[in-house]
C-alpha cells in the first residue's frame, strides 16, 4: 500500500523492465529483493525461502540475475517515495543536512558512496544519490529548494558548491579549518587568522564578513559571514591533541601556530545575516548537524546497509537501493508518530 498498491508496482516494474520469467508478479518480486537484501539473506537461501513460501521456484543464479536487473526499478520506487514525502508548500527556513558515506563491497568488488540529505525537524531522509567513489561530495549534489538552509561538515566548503547553492537562493552554513578557503577581507586582503582567534577569545566570539574567492581562475568572489566561537576547554584539548598527532604522523618538523589556535575553535561560514541569527546561536545550530550521523549509523548498525555482500555492480547497485528503499518506507510508517524538532 504504502508503494501505491499491486497494480502501481507492475507499472513501474514493466517500465524499468525487471519483470521477467519465473517471477509471477512485482510485488512477488520485490520480496525476494528483500528477503535477499535488507533480510540479510544469501542468494541460495533467498531461492529456498522463495520455494518454501510458494513465491517463486528458481536457483540462486537466476535470482541473482533477476535482482541484478531490478536496480533501476528499485531507484525509480526510491525517487517515489522521497517525491511523496517531501512537505507540501512553504515552511519557512527547512533545514536540510547533507552528508555522505562509503560503502565497500567484498573483495576488488569496489565502493560506493551514499550522498544523503536528512531533514531533522521530520526526522526523515529528504533526498538520496548513490554513486561511485568518483563522484565526490559536493553541496549542490543534491536539490534544494529556494529559501533552505545547508548544513555542511568541513569536507564541503568548496568555491563552486557555496555559490551555486547561494544562486539558487538557498542558505548554507559550513565548518571550516583555516586552511579549507581562500578567504579575503573587504579590502581584497587574506583573513587575519590570529587577529580573528584574538578578537573569538575576547568577546566570546568573532563575527566578520568575508568574500570566498579562488586565487587561481575564475571565480567571482561569493560575499559570506566568517564566524569564530571558542570550543569548551574539554574539546579544545582533544582538538588540539589530534592536531598534534596528526602533525607528528606527518612527520612535519613543525606545527603551524594557526592550526593550534583554530583547535581551539568552531569555524564555521554561512550566508545567513547577523539579522537572522546571532553568532552564539549558531554553534547550537550547527549542532543540529550530528542527526544526520545518527540517521548512518541506524542505517549501518540496525539494517546492516555496511555489510554489502555483492561483487557484482548491478547486484550491488539493487542491494544497495534495496535498503534505501526499505529505509524510506520505515520513515513512512513512523512519520505519522509525530514529527518533533531534535
Amino acid at each position: 500500500e504504502l508503494l501505491g498498491g499491486e497494480a502501481a508496482l507492475a507499472a513501474s516494474a514493466f517500465t524499468h523492465k525487471a519483470l521477467r520469467r519465473a517471477v509471477g508478479s512485482a510485488g512477488s518480486l520485490l520480496r525476494l529483493i528483500f528477503i535477499y537484501g535488507p533480510g540479510g539473506n544469501s542468494l541460495r537461501t533467498a531461492a529456498g525461502l522463495a520455494s518454501a513460501g510458494g513465491i517463486a521456484e528458481l536457483s540462486d543464479v537466476a535470482l541473482l540475475k533477476r535482482i541484478a536487473g531490478s536496480a533501476e526499478w528499485l531507484k525509480a520506487l526510491c525517487e517515489r517515495q522521497l517525491a511523496a514525502a517531501a512537505p507540501a508548500g512553504n515552511a519557512g527556513l527547512r533545514l536540510r543536512i547533507v552528508d555522505s558515506t562509503t560503502i565497500a563491497a567484498p573483495g576488488k568488488g569496489g565502493s560506493y558512496r551514499l550522498h544523503l540529505s536528512y531533514d531533522p525537524v521530520r526526522q526523515r531522509i529528504g533526498d538520496v544519490e548513490l554513486t561511485t567513489m568518483s563522484a565526490g561530495e559536493r553541496l549542490d549534489r543534491l536539490p534544494l529548494e529556494a529559501g533552505g538552509l545547508v548544513l555542511g561538515d568541513r569536507g564541503y566548503p568548496r568555491p563552486e558548491g557555496l555559490a551555486n547553492l547561494v544562486k539558487s537562493g538557498a542558505h548554507v552554513l559550513v565548518r571550516l579549518t583555516w586552511k579549507s578557503l581562500h578567504l579575503i577581507d573587504e579590502a581584497g586582503e587574506p583573513v587575519d587568522w590570529n587577529g580573528l582567534f584574538t578578537a573569538a577569545g575576547k568577546h566570546g566570539f568573532a563575527d566578520k564578513p568575508v568574500r570566498v574567492a579562488r586565487p587561481r581562475g575564475r571565480f567571482e568572489p561569493l560575499p559570506m559571514r566568517l564566524v569564530i566561537l571558542p570550543k569548551p576547554a574539554e574539546a579544545a584539548a582533544s582538538s588540539r591533541a589530534k592536531a598534534q598527532h596528526a602533525n607528528a604522523k606527518g612527520q612535519h618538523s613543525s606545527l603551524d601556530p594557526r592550526t593550534l589556535a583554530a583547535a581551539d575553535h568552531l569555524i564555521v561560514l554561512t550566508s545567513l545575516s547577523q539579522a537572522q541569527i546571532a553568532a552564539p546561536a549558531l554553534k547550537d545550530l550547527y549542532a543540529v548537524r550530528w542527526q544526520i550521523e545518527l540517521a548512518f549509523k541506524r542505517m549501518k548498525s540496525i539494517l546492516n546497509l555496511d555489510r554489502l555482500p555483492a561483487k557484482n555492480p548491478n547486484l550491488a547497485r539493487a542491494w544497495l537501493q534495496a535498503h534505501l528503499l526499505f529505509a524510506l518506507l520505515i520513515d513512512a510508517i513512523a512519520a505519522p508518530q509525530g514529527d518533533f524538532p531534535p
